[in-house]
């Protein structure tokens, strides 16, 4: 792919400006354990710690683990722990405290997820941008949609928990629309070693290469270095952490274990449903079928189109289809947060039209997705209705309904505040397992940089994220302003 545009060195100002307003939006916020995290985070302390890419030591931290040899393992693909590696190696090498310390361990996963996932989340507004202006997209509409994109959607929530969704979505983003061959194999090819979903977007993008070899030859790289840890922990070079998962996530009677007939109950839950609804927990996104409508219309870069439309197709047939596609404890469809930037890539091809209704749909979007973040981005998988039962209630009033079906141990006793309810920390696999109900332990799993000062779940420890980001935007207004005024 060739872009047309120059980038301006007022377009670089604002792409940064759009970079550090959603970083500080994703850092503000500690989203606190999960089996998920916790299971990524034993493979990244394994191989600091221990040593080893067996996570045996740290059995009662997750459920999601896969046996092999006598040894447990984290059923996740690797990527994202190896790369979390290299920041918590440095944080150990001038850390003096044990690293099994409740507090110690919870700041750890804090600044590693700071880096291997705020920081990716922070430069999907600008890649997004940039990819904007060199195609000729007026700088106001090219901001307005990459920012909508970073706060106004799943990738704020996720942008917060130690999870492949958002370094996936990066990644996958920056491999389509880079200049550079082998930097965008590169980046596909560790995108896969995180998500194996990826794999098949290989090939779709290469099609779109002029100089395929490179950009192949690039995307091997990351996935010989999964291959070389599958041998290690699993025997063979082609044997995946899914193969000797838990028996609890499997179907024996299912391909792969996971795979399943397509579910019309899966397809609703994770588009409009009020469980797992894309679309329903950022509304703004349904804009994107417009702007892909007029793309297709224009007749340009059609081969583009498709290859998005095929990364679309391979994520959402696998969601329909996996045995477990409502993603356990989580906001909106986890496993197709990958797909946002893309939506956001039709939506630029509005190019200022709907502009009105853009705008509300963004507000309704923006404040959903604040909310998750602020509360808790991994709602119990058993409450129907998460925003209107669990977030909003707990946001505003500081408790739910005791009616309100949730896996115990949580409670509408136990799992109040106004913001970070999550009270399961890095070390344990069920809440309270070894910090009870309103320790220090239990009370900091997850935070926000507000709490210190306002107290633990208080909601005014917001505010302060709220006047930052109205200010950074507003500078980026101002930005676009005097980028686009005459001069004498």
């Amino acid at each position: 792919m060739r872009d047309d545009e120059p980038l301006s060195l007022a377009d670089r100002r604002v792409a940064v400006w759009l970079a550090l307003i959603t970083f500080t939006a994703c850092a503000w916020f500690h989203a606190g354990g999960g089996w998920n995290q916790n299971a990524a985070f034993d493979l990244t302390r394994a191989i600091v710690e221990r040593h080893t890419f067996a996570i045996d030591a740290y059995a009662g931290n997750t459920g999601d683990v896969s046996r092999y040899g006598g040894h447990l393992y984290a059923n996740k693909a690797p990527g994202l722990s190896l790369v979390a590696a290299i920041p918590y190696a440095a944080l150990r090498a001038v850390e003096s405290g044990d690293p099994s310390l409740p507090l110690l361990l919870t700041m750890n996963v804090y600044i590693c997820s700071l880096i291997v996932v705020a920081i990716p989340a922070a430069l999907i507004p600008a890649i997004l941008f940039i990819f904007a202006r060199r195609r000729g997209i007026d700088a106001r509409w090219a901001a307005f949609v990459a920012l909508t994109i970073a706060l106004a959607t799943q990738l704020l929530p996720y942008g917060t928990v130690l999870m492949i969704a958002v370094p996936s979505a990066m990644l996958l983003l920056f491999a389509f629309t880079s200049r550079h061959d082998a930097a965008a194999g590169f980046a596909l090819g560790l995108a896969t070693s995180m998500n194996y979903l990826c794999a098949p977007v290989i090939v779709a993008f290469a099609l779109l290469r002029r100089r395929r070899v490179p950009f192949v030859a690039a995307a091997l790289l990351p996935l010989a270095v999964v291959a070389t840890y599958q041998r290690i922990a699993f025997g063979s070079f082609l044997r995946t952490s899914i193969a000797t998962m838990d028996e609890r996530f499997v179907n024996r009677r299912a391909l792969f274990g996971i795979i399943e007939m397509p579910s019309l109950e899966a397809a609703w839950g994770i588009t409009f449903s009020p469980y797992r609804g894309l679309f329903f927990f950022a509304p703004i996104l349904l804009l994107s079928f417009a702007g892909a409508w007029i793309w297709f219309r224009r007749n340009e870069r059609r081969g583009e189109l498709a290859a998005i439309a095929f990364v679309a197709l391979v994520f959402f047939t696998f969601n329909v289809t996996f045995n477990g596609w409502e993603g356990g404890f989580g906001i909106g469809a986890r496993y197709l947060v990958p797909l946002i930037p893309f939506l956001g890539i039709a939506m630029l091809e509005l190019r200022g039209r709907f502009t009105h209704t853009f705008i509300a749909l963004a507000i309704l979007s923006f404040a959903i997705n604040f909310t998750a973040a602020a509360v808790d981005p991994q709602p119990s998988a058993t409450i129907p209705r998460p925003l209107t039962q669990y977030l909003v209630p707990l946001f505003l009033r500081g408790h739910f309904s005791e009616a309100v079906p949730i896996t115990p141990p949580w409670s509408a006793a136990t799992f109040t505040g106004h913001t970070s309810v999550n009270r399961l920390g890095a070390d344990e696999a069920i809440a309270f397992q070894r910090h009870p109900p309103g320790s220090q332990e239990s009370e900091w799993a997850s935070f926000n940089l507000g709490e210190p000062f306002f107290g633990a779940g208080d909601a005014r420890s917001v505010i302060p994220l709220l006047i930052v980001l109205t200010l950074g935007v507003a500078y980026v207004a101002l930005l676009l302003r005097r980028s686009q005024a005459p001069r004498a």
